[in-house]
């Protein structure tokens, strides 16, 4: 069909708006250029398959860091472990104080005591390593080492001037051997007359070397007498502490 036929047909009376034919010829007469009524959309066809994965990009640079978070709560405490193996064994410590000398001497006499003389307490209690002679008052230490001693000794004062005044009476213990030492000194509290007892005692610490010798010794103005207590007018003891 040509334009003719087409204006014929028009001419006729005939419409073409419905007729398939006519917008064919339509469409050629104008060359094509003519575009028919948008058809629905159709379905959606399926998803195609994935395709490979590309190569990995260049790592982008660092972001800032962000603000610490709040702390969380503190967890419950985990089950004891079990217990480790044990440790070396140190070394062996310094050797404390032997305690392996020691006296004890007592009297129960009441010997009168001249001044300067030794006191001599005539009985012995325990001698382990710790010599006491009775007949010199002396007492012989075994080792070299650190010693204590206490003493206490009931005395009355033996005055015999016309006065009487009352003295105190005091002892000392010497080292007599191998040379002589002062180690100690005591005294009764009060000045006593010729009829008053009283009671000299004292402690010392003292160093001492292996065989060394001591003794007490009354230092007081005039003579003493021992004077026993219920049973005991004098006693000592000593021990070897280092």
């Amino acid at each position: 069909m040509n334009q003719n036929d087409y204006d014929r047909l028009r001419d006729k009376g005939e419409d073409c708006k419905d007729n398939c034919l006519c917008e064919v010829v339509r469409c050629l007469v104008n060359d094509c250029n003519c575009t028919g009524p948008t058809g629905p959309k159709g379905a959606t066809g399926p998803t195609g398959a994935t395709g490979m994965m590309g190569p990995q990009g260049y790592p982008g640079p660092t972001g800032p860091t962000g603000a610490t978070g709040a702390s969380g709560m503190q967890g419950p405490t985990g089950p004891t472990g079990a217990t480790g193996a044990t440790g070396a064994t140190g070394a062996t410590g310094p050797a404390g104080g032997s305690f392996n000398a020691a006296a004890m001497v007592h009297d129960e006499t009441n010997s009168i005591v001249p001044i300067n003389e030794a006191i001599k307490p005539s009985i012995t209690n325990l001698s382990n390593g710790i010599t006491y002679d009775p007949t010199t008052g002396e007492f012989t230490v075994p080792q070299t080492g650190q010693y204590l001693i206490n003493w206490w000794f009931n005395v009355r004062s033996k005055n015999q001037n016309e006065e009487c005044n009352p003295i105190a009476l005091g002892i000392e213990l010497h080292q007599t051997t191998p040379g002589f030492n002062l180690i100690a000194h005591s005294s009764t509290h009060n000045r006593l007359s010729g009829c008053d007892t009283g009671t000299i005692s004292g402690n010392a610490l003292f160093a001492a070397n292996a065989n060394d010798k001591f003794r007490f010794v009354n230092t007081s103005n005039t003579d003493f007498q021992l004077v026993p207590n219920d049973r005991y007018s004098a006693s000592f003891s000593v021990t070897r502490i280092n």
